[in-house]
């Protein structure tokens, strides 16, 4: 079983750029740490404002733990001036189906 956690957030306007730029930092350092599957941030395409996360993990504890190293609290200290908003959920998940398609086109 994994562990999906799913964050949306809006910023202030005309903080994307500053954003990005930090959030690449906590990006690359998230993505070596024990139990992480995927991590990344996404810009609406809509505006400028809006972020989705998407993070997928092998434990909670390890959800528990990113959210205590210390390169995400110094990202998160750094955002917490350009944001609006924020929320999160966290999800459980189950592998239903597996597979390999070949093109046959």
């Amino acid at each position: 079983m994994a562990i999906i956690c799913a964050v949306k957030y809006r910023m202030k306007p005309g903080t994307r750029d500053q954003l990005m730029e930090i959030a690449k930092i906590n990006m690359e350092k998230t993505r070596q740490e024990k139990g992480n599957l995927s991590y990344t941030h996404y810009p609406s395409m809509e505006n400028d404002t809006d972020m989705f996360v998407f993070e997928l993990w092998e434990t909670i504890e390890d959800v528990n733990a990113h959210c205590q190293a210390p390169h995400y609290l110094e990202f998160a200290r750094k955002r917490l001036p350009m944001m609006e908003s924020y929320e999160f959920k966290t999800y459980e998940a189950n592998l239903l189906r597996e597979g390999t398609k070949i093109a046959t086109w």
